[in-house]
Formats: C-alpha cells, sequence, structure tokens
C-alpha cells in the first residue's frame, strides 16, 4: 500500500512530529491496549482503530521509515507486511524511492523493539541472538467494594479478573506462518477472564489493598507471573464508625439514667456489652471497652470501642413532666452558661 500525508500517523498515535522513539513506544502501549481486540471483543470500530495504530507504530518506529515519510509523505509497500513485534528482523535494501532517495526497509515490518512494550508480560527470543533472561510479568490492580461487617470479621468474595497471558498460539512471538496470529493478532498477548475466590481478612480497612500472589500478567521467557493486587473500598455503616483499630458509636440515655447513673446495654462488633453510665454523666461524655475494637491485619491484637453518651429529652410536654422538669430545674446550682465567652 502506499500511504500519503491523508494518513496522519503522528495524529493516530497522539503525539508530534517532533516526538522521540522513547514517546512513539508510550503512545503505541497505551492505545493498543485500548484498542485490543481482546478488549474490545465484537468491536469492529475498535479493531480498525488497532490496525491503524499498528500501521502508525511500523512506520515512525523505524527510522527509515519514518525519514521517507516525513519527507515525502508517503512509504512504499505495506508498513505492516509481515507484523512481529518480537522479534528483530535482518535488514535488507529496498526499492529505490521517489527522486533516487534510497529506503532500507525491515522485512519484518519495522517493529525492531516493539518486544519492549509487552516485556513486562514475556519476552521473545529473536534469531541470532541470545535467549533472554526470565522476566516477571506485570501486577494487576482492581477495585471491589465490600461491608463493614464483612471488612471487619473478613470475608471470601468470588471476584472475574481479566488477565493478560501470553498467546499460546504463537507462544508470545506475534505471529504464526509468517504472518499475523489471528489469535492475537500480532501482540503476543491475550485477554482471558478468569474467576477468582479471593480472601478479605478480618481488619481489612477502607484503601487496603489485598495480594494474590501469581494472578497477575503472565512472565516471560519462563518467568514468574505477576501479582493480582485487590483494592477494598469499605461502604459506611449507619451506626459504628471506625477510627483506625478503634470503633465509634452514639449511646442515648434518659435523664434520669444520665443523673442517676445506670447499666445501659451497649452494641459493638462483637455483640453488645453491659457498661455503666457513672452518675452524673454530661451528655456528650465518651467512654471506652478496650478491646472491643477492629483486629489489626498486622499485629492481630484488637482496637477498643469508644462509645459517646447523649441524653434524650422527651419531646411530649404534659403537666406532669412539666413539674418534674421544675424539681429538675432546682437541682442546678446557677446558669451552667455563665462560663461561656459572650463574644470574640
Amino acid at each position: 500500500m502506499e500511504a500519503s500525508l491523508a494518513t496522519d500517523y503522528y495524529k493516530t498515535l497522539g503525539i508530534q512530529r517532533s516526538a522521540d522513539v522513547s514517546d512513539i513506544k508510550k503512545a503505541y502501549r497505551k492505545l493498543a491496549r485500548k484498542f485490543h481486540p481482546d478488549v474490545n471483543p465484537g468491536n469492529d470500530e475498535a479493531e480498525q482503530k488497532f490496525k491503524e495504530i499498528q500501521e502508525a507504530y511500523a512506520v515512525l518506529s523505524d527510522a527509515d521509515k519514518r525519514k521517507q515519510y516525513d519527507t515525502f509523505g508517503t512509504v512504499d509497500g505495506d508498513p505492516t507486511a509481515g507484523f512481529d513485534p518480537f522479534r528483530r528482523a535482518q535488514r535488507r535494501s529496498g526499492a529505490q524511492g521517489p527522486e533516487g532517495f534510497r529506503v532500507d526497509f525491515d522485512g519484518m515490518g519495522g517493529f525492531q523493539d516493539l518486544g519492549d512494550i509487552f516485556s513486562q508480560f514475556f519476552g521473545g527470543a529473536r534469531p541470532g541472538k541470545t535467549r533472554q533472561a526470565p522476566r516477571r510479568g506485570a501486577d494487576q490492580e482492581l477495585a471491589v467494594e465490600i461491608s463493614f461487617a464483612d471488612a471487619v470479621q473478613g470475608t471470601t468474595i468470588s471476584l472475574p479478573v481479566q488477565r493478560q497471558l501470553q498467546c499460546s498460539t504463537c507462544g508470545g512471538s506475534g505471529t504464526a506462518q509468517r504472518s499475523n496470529c489471528p489469535s492475537c493478532h500480532g501482540v503476543g498477548v491475550v485477554i482471558s477472564t478468569e474467576k477468582l475466590r479471593v480472601k478479605v481478612p478480618e481488619g481489612v480497612a477502607d484503601g487496603n489493598r489485598v495480594r494474590v500472589a501469581g494472578k497477575g500478567a503472565d512472565g516471560g521467557q519462563g518467568g514468574a507471573s505477576g501479582d493480582l493486587f485487590v483494592r477494598v473500598k469499605v461502604r459506611p455503616h449507619g451506626f459504628f464508625e471506625r477510627d483506625g483499630d478503634n470503633v465509634h458509636s452514639t449511646i442515648p440515655v434518659t435523664f434520669p439514667e444520665a443523673y442517676l447513673g445506670a447499666e445501659v446495654e451497649v452494641g459493638t462488633i462483637h455483640g453488645p456489652v453491659r457498661a455503666k453510665v457513672p452518675p452524673g454523666t454530661n451528655s456528650g461524655r465518651t467512654f471506652r471497652l478496650r478491646g472491643k475494637g477492629v483486629r489489626n491485619t498486622k499485629t492481630r491484637a484488637h482496637g477498643d470501642h469508644l462509645y459517646t453518651v447523649e441524653i434524650v429529652v422527651p419531646r411530649v410536654v404534659s403537666p406532669a413532666g412539666e413539674e418534674v422538669a421544675r424539681k429538675a430545674n432546682e437541682l442546678y446550682q446557677g446558669n451552667p452558661r455563665d462560663a461561656l465567652p459572650r463574644t470574640l
């Protein structure tokens, strides 16, 4: 095929014409993952976009082809012919370009260093080259939301996880019978969905990550797979509020309970506890129940439960209630607000 300036390869990759090789690789890596056919099954538009990205990279990643494209606005021949992202092809002399301009074409499509893009997943041996050392696969991360109870008590969840695996058809080379691999479309990796059962430990906090070893992307050259990290989001509870390993709650009490003292039931994450309210307790006073909080995921020690007393005033006003209120008022020695500042 012949590419013209109507096909703006720089625009296709979203880069400036002054972009260096590193910028070109970064742009290709980002777009290839976004529009990969395995990530967009049945999406013809995404598949076409993926092909355009491959073509643009085939030209701009090759110094000679890029020079020809920048100078004449054309590239003779199919820039993606024999596309193989994981093998460095031997150079050979090309045809005469316009006005005697001579171009050397890479017989394998100019993807000399595309293996670096997916090197975090796997690596391919190249002809005439020493086999590369094993490479560990990339880590992956996903987020999951769980209830407050599951976070403090621990749970096991089932998650569908998309993993990037080395293509079994081409062994990660990207080619099959000297053409693009039909399974991975020449990229060397495929996207596989796997259901995993993930154990969330007791005491996990909002924003914590749970590591699942070996469930990230495949490694290269026999290297170990990366890890999967599950980031936990905890839904708030309507009554309990967590602060580190401590748990807070508010306990309503009557005026007689606060004035005379009482024993009340306090709900905790470990079950109800009978707790004392000393005589003369003011509204807003906080008490502590040691060891009734959340278990720390590292030290395994429990935090505390702190409950704050809130005096509840009856909403119904009756003659009998008015009489009780007048008698209760006689118990105060002066105005309780006298010590408060009146202005700045």
